[in-house]
């Protein structure tokens, strides 16, 4: 990342981060205002929702208490307790009362028409009658803690369950028969009814809702399962499971089957086992949260901009002489060390451009002294090996593409090990040093020398057959056995011993010559030393 990038982004950063903090902040806040706002809402309509299904239960229990008043139902549930046990069946053909109560339940249903059957039950929910054309043959849930219920508050229900012929929720509602004056019961009087007759209650409308976006249902608390649907509640709520969890009422995120959006709470009723589960569209919900984040993304962004402008201009007056720099710096990396940057400013700058000019001169001279460093010998000054073998294959490559000849000669003092043995280390630096001015004495501008290692040299013969390499190896070796090395008042003879490669057509890299210059070396020594060797081929050997 460039620094004016680095300045922009961090002009953009220090607007954004206390922006976005503080958006978020804010938005924080007006969604715990709002999810309050929702609970309330909901919890409100719940308490209505509540009081409103109170009244209805208490109207079907009214209802009861006013059929089991009548004397008819008294006296043939009186007449049916008398009958035996064992001759249940046969009692019910010879009490004409059951008959009668059979009837007069009959003529009830008809009268309330969201009464599906009505009963006389026993303490065990056996029914001992029923009104007809109801299918009192169909089983329904019987409460188990219907005794808890009748001391509690006069009369019980049961749990709501589903119709399986028309799969409406029905629900059990009873009041015990009290036929003495101890209030004394062994018999139950129960309707079974539609609670379909609730769904005008789920009616959003009817608390002040528009109803487009807001769904209601009934919902069984201990299974979390919901019975009764609002209007065009179903559709949208029909596979969600809205258990709440455990006393709290915690309004919830829901994703239905058709992807929308809801948050729904589920408020348990006091006085009764079921709750309300109000769901709303999370976009009607939370509208104002949502057209508060788009405010703020706005702010954020006219911020941002502002600050990138003013900090586009900032970095224009430093970026001009930074590029500059780094043009400079780029034609330094590319090899260029004659780079020389104009100073026009006099601060920090202008005082890292002349910083940059120095750098640049003294490159220039390490430069110079590191180039002669990786290619030099240091003790003779001729090439080392490393240079001395990247001329060999340079002159390789050019034989291979223009055919121009070239000879190697591999020489090595004879008795090297002698001298340092006798006269010392120094006095072998000396033989070394000396020998290799000979070389450079008796060598051409196209020649190359090099130390090859330890004792042993390396001379590339440029445009050189075999006569003119041998001409060039006798001379060099004649002019090291006529000269006499001088150290401390000593006088040291030494000899070389030269053997000669040259370059042949079928050679497949410089290695070969290379083989047979050091193959004529090993013959030169073997023959006696102090004497030049030719190999014109391999099998010369």
């Amino acid at each position: 990342m460039s620094i004016r990038n680095r300045i922009l982004f961090f002009a953009v950063l220090v607007t954004a981060i206390p922006s976005l903090s503080m958006g978020l902040l804010l938005q924080n806040m007006l969604q715990t205002t709002l999810e309050e706002k929702v609970k309330q809402k909901f919890a409100d309509s719940a308490q209505i929702m509540e009081q409103e299904i109170s009244l209805w239960l208490k109207k079907r229990v009214y209802d009861l208490t006013v059929f089991s008043n009548a004397s008819i139902v008294s006296e043939a549930v009186t007449a049916y307790l008398k009958t035996s046990e064992e001759r249940v069946d046969d009692s019910k053909k010879r009490c004409p009362n059951i008959k009668i109560l059979e009837t007069y339940l009959s003529t009830l249903q008809h009268q309330f028409k969201g009464y599906v059957r009505i009963f006389v039950l026993s303490r065990t929910g056996s029914v001992i009658v029923a009104s007809e054309n109801g299918g009192g043959d169909r089983p329904f849930p019987f409460p188990d803690d219907y005794i808890e219920q009748i001391s509690d508050k006069q009369w019980f229900k049961g749990n709501a369950y589903i119709d399986s012929r028309d799969k409406s929720p029905l629900i059990l509602i009873g009041v015990p028969l009290f036929l003495n004056q101890l209030y004394e019961y062994e018999t139950l009087l129960a309707i079974e009814v539609r609670l379909t007759g609730l769904m005008p209650l789920l009616d959003p409308v009817k608390f002040g809702d528009s109803g487009d976006w807001t769904y209601e249902s009934l919902v069984d608390i201990k299974t979390g399962r919901q019975f009764l649907y609002g209007r065009g509640a179903k559709k949208v709520l029909n596979e969600i499971y809205p258990a709440p969890s455990g006393d709290s009422q915690t309004l919830r995120e829901y994703t239905n089957s058709m992807n929308e959006r809801l948050m729904g709470l589920v408020v348990p009723f006091r006085e009764l086992e079921w709750g309300l589960f109000i769901a709303e569209n999370y976009e009607k919900a939370f509208s104002g949260l949502i057209h508060a984040r788009r405010r703020n993304i706005i702010i954020i962004c006219c911020f941002g901009v502002l600050m990138g402008i003013a900090a586009y201009l900032l970095t224009r007056q430093i970026m001009l002489p930074l590029s500059a720099l780094t043009r400079g710096a780029e034609r330094v990396a590319d090899g260029d060390l004659d780079v020389r940057l104009p100073v026009r400013r006099n601060d920090e700058i202008g005082f890292a451009t002349t910083v940059f000019n120095e750098m640049v001169a003294n490159l220039k001279l390490s430069q110079t002294k590191l180039e002669q460093l990786a290619t030099t010998d240091p003790l003779t000054g001729l090439n080392n090996r490393k240079r001395v073998m990247s001329i060999l294959g340079d002159h390789y490559k050019y034989y291979r593409r223009y055919k121009t000849e070239f000879s190697v000669l591999m020489l090595d003092v004879d008795h090297f090990k002698d001298v340092n043995d006798t006269y010392g280390h120094q006095a072998g630096d000396m033989v070394l040093k000396q020998v290799a001015e000979l070389f450079n004495e008796n060598l051409r501008n196209v020649d190359s020398a090099g130390r090859y290692g330890g004792e042993e040299f390396l001379v590339i013969l440029a445009e050189s057959g075999g006569d003119e390499s041998i001409q060039a190896a006798e001379r060099i070796r004649k002019a090291v056995a006529n000269h006499v090395v001088i150290y401390e008042d000593q006088e040291i003879q030494v000899r070389i011993s030269v053997g000669i490669g040259q370059i042949h057509k079928q050679d497949g890299d410089e290695q070969q010559i290379l083989r047979r210059a050091d193959m004529a070396l090993y013959r030169a020594k073997n023959e006696g030393r102090n004497r030049v060797v030719y190999l014109a081929d391999d099998d010369d050997q």
